[in-house]
């Protein structure tokens, strides 16, 4: 069996392999976790020959299943645990996974007994105990300094289905193939499949040609808009926990306001948005924990309201000109805002002097002193005469008063203090990832929109400038970006208002008290079902404020040769693309008999 495979190792090793897909597929092939995720997308036992949850979900106690043993035979024991745990919380290791175990102590109980200990009870903790563990016999000789430079992080032992057999590097040292072959000390099931071997591309057209020419049997891709380029082989549709959507940074001008972030709802046609980009392949997210990754209650999609939208965006003082949404703002400046009347002194006097003056035939003197005295009464009148029918006639006057009163004041507003009129125009701006999936859904989304009367300009940019420019300090009116989950979701880090800042996630500054209560109630509910009902009550409420527009999932494919079966099935719930292995003991090769 032969995988391609975009990138090139360079550490096999739970401590430091989560940030790239290459490095996770070797680990999910060659490590093992105390838990592991069956056929079904379930956390079942790996390791663990039982596990046993007490003192209300703050206490976790497991018993290790007994004859395990590392690829250079030296036996597996719960040493093993407590110091992949103690490396991962060790700061001088610089894992990328650390924040997950920050607060959990683990204790060794006997040589195949751990227990775990929480502050607070957390119920997707068993998850966590997917992780892959290290052997104790061999990373405690290294100092957490050097770890990251060792020679295992290439060459690992593990305790997993599969051991490297052989590589190949370029001229310049990098690894462009791993052969792998089967464990034959592996606690479950030996693999079927003999020798699995593992070609390394720099990028993704440069793997796609590669099975175009049959120099690989199996792939994944990044879109299902890139199928139509492989001709061979079986096509699994796999799920992964995630959705994309429309982050409003509900403090940023425009979109502050829940009846904009309506409107710019109600204005989209999702369904015509995720057809015309994916085709047969596009789903529909329609809420934060979409029913198609998770046993949650279905979300219908709201059909598009064009009528309903501009109604909400002409209530925020638009009008639609030459097709688009403009408000008129006319600004006043030292207007008059008091009755004024002979012996009136102040600010407001000066303003009105001010005015007067402007035309020596109402006011020949010009005096401008704070005082309104005979002169400036005169002027008054004057003026009110000179516009008797804009200031005397609505009120049945024939003759100047000298008081200025409201419709005095109306004139005087209308001639010396509105400034001129400015109209602005009803305009977002959507930020993105320089990647071609999602600038063609931005422009998709901005075609609609602007259709509807807004001015949309998308900008983007690379990973790391999004992350450090843009995410971290929360610069963006609207963000099209991803999240994904995990198979037992906690929703707290993506939606909770403590998360509002970097590191957290919650990308749209989202703060609603009640939704805080159920997310931090989800974290402390161990019973699944429990748990499913306040995930619904949970998406009902963000829905209901709007603080994002959920868009879209697509499957994660996976190409594998004709002749290779076992594999998971469609449709099934992975917690990432490394997990299509998840069975991979199981997997074998259907040849052909041949007779002599």
């Amino acid at each position: 069996m032969v995988e391609g495979i975009v990138g090139s190792p360079r550490f096999i090793n739970p401590l430091y392999g989560s940030t790239q897909d290459v490095d996770r597929d070797l680990v999910q092939l060659i490590f093992s976790g105390i838990m592991k995720y069956d056929e079904d997308g379930e956390v079942v036992n790996d390791l663990a020959k039982n596990v046993t949850v007490e003192n209300g979900g703050k206490t976790i106690i497991v018993n290790l299943k007994e004859n395990v043993f590392w690829h250079d035979e030296k036996p597996f024991t719960s040493d093993d645990i407590v110091f992949t745990i103690q490396a991962l919380k060790d700061s001088a290791y610089k894992s990328p996974v650390r924040a997950n175990w920050v607060g959990v102590e683990v204790l060794k109980v006997s040589e195949l007994r751990v227990r775990f200990e929480l502050r607070e009870p957390y119920a997707p903790f068993i998850e966590r105990l997917t992780l892959p563990i290290l052997p104790a016999h061999i990373w405690e000789n290294i100092s957490p300094e050097k770890a990251a430079l060792s020679l295992y992080n290439l060459q690992p032992i593990g305790t997993g289905p599969y051991k490297i057999a052989s590589s190949k590097r370029s001229s310049e040292g990098n690894i462009t193939e791993l052969r792998l072959r089967p464990n034959l000390n592996y606690y479950e099931q030996i693999p079927y499949i003999q020798s699995i071997v593992l070609r390394f591309y720099e990028t993704e057209e440069k793997l796609i040609e590669a099975a175009q020419k049959g120099q690989v049997h199996n792939l994944t891709l990044s879109s299902t808009t890139l199928l139509a380029r492989i001709r061979t082989g079986i096509v699994h549709e796999l799920a992964l926990p995630r959705y994309f959507a429309l982050f409003f940074n509900v403090e940023a001008d425009i979109v502050e306001k829940q009846s904009i972030r309506d409107a710019l709802a109600l204005s989209l046609d999702k369904e015509r948005i995720v057809k015309e980009v994916f085709g047969e392949y596009g789903i529909i997210v329609n809420s934060p924990l979409p029913s198609h990754a998770f046993n949650t209650a279905e979300i219908p999609t709201e059909s598009q309201d064009i009528t309903k939208a501009t109604a909400l965006i002409e209530d925020n003082g638009y009008t639609k000109e030459e097709g688009v949404f403009v408000k008129t703002f006319q600004e006043t400046s030292g207007s008059i805002t008091s009755n004024l009347q002979r012996g009136s002194q102040g600010a407001q006097v000066r303003s009105l002097q001010e005015c007067l003056a402007k035309d020596p035939e109402v006011y020949p003197l010009g005096t401008v002193n704070g005082v309104f005295g005979p002169s400036t009464q005169a002027a008054v009148i004057s003026f009110q005469e000179k516009y008797a029918e804009d200031v005397l006639q609505p009120t049945g006057l024939t003759k100047g008063t000298g008081t200025v009163g409201p419709s005095t004041r109306a004139k005087l507003d209308e001639l010396c203090f509105n400034q001129p009129s400015e109209q602005i125009s009803l305009a977002i701006e959507l930020v993105t990832l320089n990647q071609t999936i999602m600038l063609e859904i931005a422009e998709k989304i901005k075609e609609q929109w602007s259709s509807f009367g807004v001015d949309v300009k998308i900008t983007s940019f690379s990973v790391s400038e999004l992350e450090r420019d843009i995410i971290k300090p929360r610069n963006y009116q609207i963000l099209l970006f991803g999240e994904i989950l995990s198979i037992i979701p906690d929703p707290f880090p993506f939606w909770h208002s403590s998360q509002v800042k970097d590191p957290g996630l919650n990308l749209s500054v989202y703060d609603n008290k009640q939704a805080d209560r159920l997310l931090e109630q989800i974290r402390r509910e161990m019973d699944e079902e429990e748990r499913i009902g306040l995930y619904n009550e949970l998406q009902a409420i963000v829905l209901k404020d709007t603080p994002a527009i959920f868009l879209y999932d697509e499957p994660f494919l996976y190409i594998t040769n004709s002749n290779i079966h076992g594999t998971l099935k469609d449709d099934s719930v992975i917690a990432d693309p490394s997990k299509r292995f998840s069975n991979i003991a199981n997997w074998y090769i259907k040849t052909k008999r041949t007779f002599k």
